[in-house]
């Protein structure tokens, strides 16, 4: 029958399954340089657990020494791996460590092992007092142990909690959380250490409780791999991908503060990312939108012009973990289109709207005036002697008969009234808040245009002019008719000898 377990080995044993557990968890990703360090810090536990449990399981005290003295290599190994661990966690794309930084970080440790394997043949850490027999309770540590196993190991840790506190003070929401995880995880068995050479912590049997709280302090390191993904190869490539985007990505908290950012955000802001975490981009930014969840939003900083779209981060609960917000610098295509609409809707000979913008204008200022129960009016202008001067002068002054006159017609009128040019000789305005009174005024206004141009080298050209009003001569296409209509009946009239305006 085999015999029990000794009740000191029990906590023990437990820290040892737990840690087995996560070093099974970890293997499938030991190639990975994250997943790495974490599996150096699991191993040297595993051996240091292990010895402490079989040499409180053997009653010989000669076993239990060099079951002690093997503990060592689990000793001295897991703060390094901690450090490497620590370091290679805050590196957005962490790599292997250089064999021969590694080598350094390693090489007080392997000479204090080699030292502690070979102490009985010069006892430079330690010794045992005449006559006591070889046991841990009875073994007096010298200077040297304190230095290289207690001291190099606590300068590692402390390294590594250095280079984590500036990261945890500047991060917020999940990313302050996994940096606190591996805090705790850190801090744990460095303050049951200082305890336990203090006489103030031991367990049963004189078991160092250091690894018992070091495997407490790794679990929620597991619990982070799977909740935060921490550790894990995908928010690395990730976050590669982010940083070569060329638009602008802000990771902020549920309470909108940044939380991380990557390059072209930070040179979007003039400030490095480390400046930026903590902040609300309303505080970076001055004029900036909220953003709805499910529409891109325009910005405009200046002259430039930037498309704005944010999405709730959601774990795989449906918890909101915070929002990614993506810039993207649209100047040139709002520039470029801008251009394609005016060339869409301008006239290239005279600047003037084009009869694809005059109907869409028309469109919107009947609506408009019918809103409000306004008047507007619709005048049609047509030149006389165009074709006389393309005949006696060629097309190119003819062209320069239009660009005069499309260039000084919206000269002679109201900033809100708006010229158009139709095609060849026709041209049109639309007449805002105008009235069916001021009819003589817009043709006294397009004869003073006419005379300004013949003044200019074309006294060939006149016009003819036709107005109508909205609502009461009708709308779109309707109203553009009776324009049409009394247009041309000045023209008759005027090659009739008469030139009369008749609304």
């Amino acid at each position: 029958m085999t015999p029990p377990l000794p009740p000191a080995t029990h906590l023990p044993l437990l820290a040892l399954l737990a840690t087995v557990l996560m070093v099974g968890n970890v293997l499938p990703r030991a190639r990975q340089p994250l997943p790495r360090a974490f599996l150096g810090v699991l191993l040297g536990n595993c051996v240091w657990l292990g010895g402490d449990i079989l040499a409180a399981m053997t009653p010989d005290p000669h076993t239990q020494w060099t079951l002690g003295e093997v503990q060592f290599l689990g000793i001295l190994t897991v703060p390094v791996a901690w450090l490497v661990l620590a370091l290679r966690h805050l590196q957005p794309d962490p790599e292997p460590v250089p064999p021969r930084r590694l080598l350094a970080l390693l090489a007080v440790p392997l000479l204090t092992l080699a030292l502690i394997l070979t102490n009985g043949q010069h006892q430079l850490i330690w010794r045992l007092p005449p006559g006591a027999p070889a046991t841990w309770e009875t073994v007096q540590r010298l200077p040297l142990y304190w230095l290289t196993v207690v001291g190099y190991a606590n300068l590692m840790l402390a390294w590594g909690a250095a280079r984590l506190l500036p990261a945890w003070r500047a991060a917020r929401g999940a990313e302050r959380h996994q940096i606190t995880v591996m805090l705790f995880a850190m801090l744990a068995p460095s303050l049951a250490n200082v305890a336990y050479l203090l006489g103030a912590l031991t367990l049963p049997s004189g078991i160092s409780p250091v690894p018992v709280f070091l495997a407490a302090g790794l679990v929620p390191v597991a619990w982070a791999m799977r909740h935060y993904g921490l550790l894990r190869v995908a928010p690395l490539v990730h976050r590669q991908i982010v940083e070569q985007l060329g638009d602008a990505v802000f990771v902020l908290d549920t309470q909108g503060r940044v939380l991380d950012t990557n390059g072209r955000a930070a040179a979007l802001a003039g400030q490095p990312a480390p400046a930026l975490r903590g902040r609300r981009l309303t505080q970076v930014f001055p004029g900036w939108p909220d953003l709805p969840d499910d529409r891109p939003v325009e910005w405009r900083p200046g002259d430039q012009v930037w498309e704005l779209q944010g999405s709730t981060v959601r774990n795989a609960r449906g918890v909101a973990l915070g929002q990614a917000v993506v810039a993207r610098d649209v100047t040139a295509r709002t520039h470029e289109h801008a251009r394609v609409q005016r060339l869409a809707n301008e006239d290239t000979l005279t600047g003037l709207g084009n009869r694809r913008a005059f109907e869409t204008d028309l469109a919107r200022e009947t609506a408009r005036a019918s809103r409000h129960a306004l008047t507007m009016g619709v005048a049609m202008i047509d030149l006389d002697g165009l074709k006389a001067v393309n005949d006696l002068h060629g097309h190119a002054h003819g062209d320069a008969l239009l660009s005069a006159f499309g260039r000084a017609l919206p000269g002679a009128f109201r900033p809100e009234d708006r010229a158009y040019r139709l095609g060849g000789d026709e041209f049109a305005l639309l007449l805002a808040h105008s009235a069916v009174e001021g009819v003589p005024a817009i043709h006294e206004r397009v004869a003073q245009v006419v005379r300004d141009v013949q003044a200019r080298g074309f006294p060939e050209m006149d016009a003819s002019v036709g107005v109508a009003y909205f609502p009461g001569d009708g709308q779109g296409d309707a109203l553009v008719a009776v324009a049409d209509a009394r247009m041309y009946a000045q023209k008759l009239e005027r090659r009739a000898g008469r030139t009369a305006p008749r609304a």
